[in-house]
């Protein structure tokens, strides 16, 4: 019966989109350069105004804008859909939807998008500055088109998506990205037969790599974007990098980046898996209004004072910033793997000491939240979850942890897993996964990596095991930010597998992917004088490391600003840390612009909010806010969009 009241709903909504005479949008055919005519939507509150324009391509379908048109306020200018200052043009890609008339097999849509943007600059609703915005597929067009430098295309707002396109992005650690690559195939994007027939790092992916490589061919500034859960942060991170040093030289110091706590589904939502991020609600969103406004409509709004890189510290849930990631001033450190199931800073010096488990592959380690995305199952556990139940309890996993922690450790960066590992088979996989385990138990994944162990030394070359030998493994953990908090725990796992995230290992020795008879292996995973295994941590300096007994915390309250950015009214809190002498009850707050000037200043007490309204004459704008108590001063930004 639900079935077919949500049938009847749905023609109902679908039979509004294209029925109803008053809408947002009217239908456009763009010309381009073959003769064919790709389909678009013109959203606008008024097309006898001249406006800026926001240009989206996508493979999705531009229809499923519509619906969502109808919930837009076409007076309300403080929000990215803004149609009092912008008109926004949705366009299906060549071959998709309404362009799927005009499908070329192979051919360049970037020469659709320079196209699109130059036929959009000449109508009389456009005042000749366009834009381009959107995500993941969304995200790789706006690239391909940049490439092209259309003449009026004034700035990029490509998010999780990277450049350029390498085995990599299909193989981790030499292991098929089976979910990946599959949910690419039901998008129309690839064929994982293409993809499954290139197993190793050969010429065909040399040459992709080369053929998408083109960071220097960017001429506008890009504001990018990703999350610590979406597919490949690290390969954003290092787009980015590649476009400060390599794209045309006048834009160089105009790119910025944002990395939060996201999915790669989910970004600015403020649920992610079984853990809530209110501090990063709409960030992006948010940013990207300030990006458009900034170079679009020509507005001071200080955006081109924010930093070149801002950051989610997860744990402690706060915006940092950075000039370059790169530059981060971490040190690599070393938790070490010993008996006992722990991961300690001391270097084991044990002889003959190892843990194993067995990995079948026909009962493998399924996979549990995480950098996870597959459009074909909507209820996919996705971000951080719990790992305990569905992946430590199970006997086929090895699990070690730290101690309680008496201080945060703070990690930014990359992460790499030393394993020293014995099979008694000629090939197999070992999986690693690192997770935050809370004080009431509960293990969140962060973050897993994977390695095939006849790729040990390389992807072009295979090279077959010698059963019971000792091999060095390495095995890489995307960059995270993330402070393991006083009280948590870290914890490594152990494993074979992580279905169907990664492909299974027959571990036979034999062709990979291909069907044959399973084998199960006995793994053994060494940690002792001569083969210490380790976690290698990119630590903050002057985070502090684990510690056998607490010490006192440093005396310290906190501000805290929310929503950053905000729209109408800001919450302010100033919080007590525990330890803090009760000596001190009043603070003060004040409030100053980017030049220095103060606007308002407030008495609080301590663990007292505060809802602060900018006054009507304040404009839309970046602004600081000052904490003094006592000896102690600490200062915020924010960002007012009104």
């Amino acid at each position: 019966m639900k079935f077919w009241i949500i049938l009847v709903l749905s023609g109902v909504l679908i039979s509004l989109v294209f029925a109803q005479p008053d809408t947002l949008y009217s239908p456009r055919r763009i010309p381009v350069r073959t003769g064919d005519s790709l389909a678009a939507d013109l959203y606008s509150a008024d097309s006898t105004l001249p406006k800026p324009v926001v240009f989206i391509q996508t493979p999705y379908n531009k229809a499923t804008y519509r619906l969502a048109s109808f919930l837009l306020d076409e007076e309300d200018s403080t929000g990215f859909w803004d149609l009092v200052h912008y008109h926004f043009v949705i366009m299906d890609w060549r071959g998709f939807y309404g362009s799927a008339p005009a499908a070329s097999p192979g051919y360049d849509r970037g020469l659709d998008g320079f196209d699109a943007i130059e036929w959009i600059a000449a109508r009389d609703w456009c005042d000749g500055n366009v834009g381009t915005y959107g995500g993941s597929a969304l995200g790789a067009i706006q690239f391909q088109t940049a490439r092209h430098q259309p003449p009026h295309l004034v700035c990029s707002a490509p998010w999780i998506k990277d450049l350029p396109t390498t085995y990599f992005d299909y193989y981790t650690g030499g292991v098929y990205r089976k979910e990946h690559a599959e949910s690419h195939e039901f998008l129309g994007f690839i064929t994982t037969a293409f993809i499954l027939s290139h197993p190793t790092l050969d010429w065909v992916w040399q040459l992709s790599a080369l053929n998408t490589d083109y960071a220097e061919s960017i001429a506008v500034p890009c504001l990018m974007l990703s999350g610590w859960f979406d597919h490949f942060p690290g390969d954003v991170i290092n787009t980015f990098q590649s476009l400060t040093e390599r794209s045309d030289p006048p834009v160089r110091e105009q790119h910025k980046l944002i990395m939060g706590p996201w999915t790669h589904s989910q970004v600015d939502k403020r649920v992610q898996g079984e853990l809530e991020y209110p501090e990063a609600e709409m960030f992006g969103e948010n940013h990207a209004k300030l990006f458009f406004d900034f170079y679009l409509r020509g507005v001071a709004n200080g955006y081109d004072a924010l930093p070149r890189v801002q950051y989610f510290q997860m744990g402690c849930n706060d915006w940092r910033a950075v000039d370059n990631w790169y530059n981060l001033p971490y040190n690599l450190d070393t938790l070490f793997l010993h008996t006992g199931q722990l991961l300690e800073w001391e270097t084991p010096t044990g002889t003959d000491d190892y843990d194993s488990f067995f990995y079948d592959p026909r009962n493998p380690a399924p996979v549990y939240g995480g950098p996870r995305f597959n459009p074909a199952i909507p209820a996919l556990k996705m971000g951080p979850y719990d790992q305990r139940d569905t992946i430590e309890a199970r006997d086929d996993v090895l699990v070690f942890s730290t101690p309680v922690l008496t201080e945060d450790l703070v990690i930014s960066g990359p992460i790499t897993v030393q394993l020293y590992i014995a099979s008694d088979r000629m090939d197999t996989d070992i999986n690693v996964r690192l997770s935050d385990v809370y004080p009431d138990g509960r293990s969140m994944i962060l973050n897993y990596g994977i390695r095939r162990l006849r790729f040990r030394n390389g992807y072009s070359l295979e090279e077959p095991a010698t059963p019971g030998l000792i091999y060095p493994l390495q095995i890489g953990i995307p960059d995270i930010a993330q402070t393991f908090l006083t009280g948590h725990r870290l914890r490594l796992t152990v494993t074979g597998a992580c279905y169907p995230h990664f492909d299974i290992n027959l571990n036979n020795g034999g062709d990979m992917y291909v069907p044959g008879d399973t084998l199960t292996a006995l793994n053994r995973v060494y940690f002792d004088g001569s083969h210490p295994s380790g976690l290698i941590l990119p630590v903050i300096s002057g985070a502090t490391r684990i510690v056998e007994k607490p010490g006192p915390r440093p005396q310290s309250i906190d501000l805290q600003c929310y929503p950053n950015p905000f729209n109408a009214a800001l919450n302010i809190t100033v919080k007590e840390d525990p330890n803090y002498p009760r000596g001190r009850e009043f603070s003060q707050i004040f409030f100053y612009d980017l030049t220095g000037r103060a606007l308002q200043s407030r008495t609080l007490k301590l663990n007292q909010s505060y809802l602060w309204t900018p006054p009507d004459h304040i404009p839309s704008g970046i602004y600081l806010i000052q904490l003094r108590s006592g000896t102690q001063s600490i200062t915020k930004q924010v960002i007012y969009l009104r």
